[in-house]
């Protein structure tokens, strides 16, 4: 079913449908929250309450516009609120396992501290580049999911996003050295 479809059928008071979302964007709007929180608890809790406001609020979105950036600046800004109640974000990611599968241990070593020092590298950059790596990246978001959510031209998102990368490259052949 088209997410239109899905919109429109939601606003006419159809759970079914609103399930539908939920299974569809629950994923991305979880990674979103944990990106920005680092902490799987609160995560969990922010997608909650982003597809609780989303169905109290589903009337008044417009089925033309894309429904993710939508529910990523309702995640931002409960996340926002979060980090402003919590006044504390830093909490670490936990390393992640693929069941069933065995990497040597020094193999899984230098893979997880590359991995870190990438992840610690893009939480240095100016917010400004950090998110737009994020969303690109980590969320797997298109140009254009990334231009409605950020509310900048496509063409800003592309240059934007080569600026980031250039500095994180910057940033991690500096600690190499």
């Amino acid at each position: 079913m088209m997410e239109a479809d899905l919109i429109v059928q939601t606003q006419s008071g159809d759970r079914k449908a609103f399930e539908g979302i939920v299974r569809t964007y629950s994923h991305r709007v979880y990674r979103a929250a944990y990106l920005f929180l680092r902490n799987v608890d609160d995560a969990s809790d922010i997608v909650q309450e982003v597809f609780i406001r989303a169905y109290k609020h589903i009337a008044t979105f417009d089925t033309s516009r894309p429904l993710y950036p939508w529910l990523h600046r309702i995640t931002r800004n409960l996340c926002i609120n979060k980090v402003k109640n919590m006044n504390s974000n830093n909490v670490s990611l936990p390393e992640t396992e693929v069941p069933g599968s065995f990497i040597d241990p020094e193999s899984a070593l230098l893979k997880q501290e590359e991995a870190d020092a990438v992840l610690a590298a893009v939480r240095r950059l100016p917010d400004h580049f950090r998110e737009i790596i994020e969303l690109k990246h980590f969320q797997e978001c298109s140009y254009a999911e990334i231009a409605e959510i950020l509310d900048i031209p496509t063409g800003t998102v592309m240059s934007r996003l080569y600026n980031a990368r250039m500095k994180l490259r910057e940033k991690l052949s500096r600690e190499e050295v």
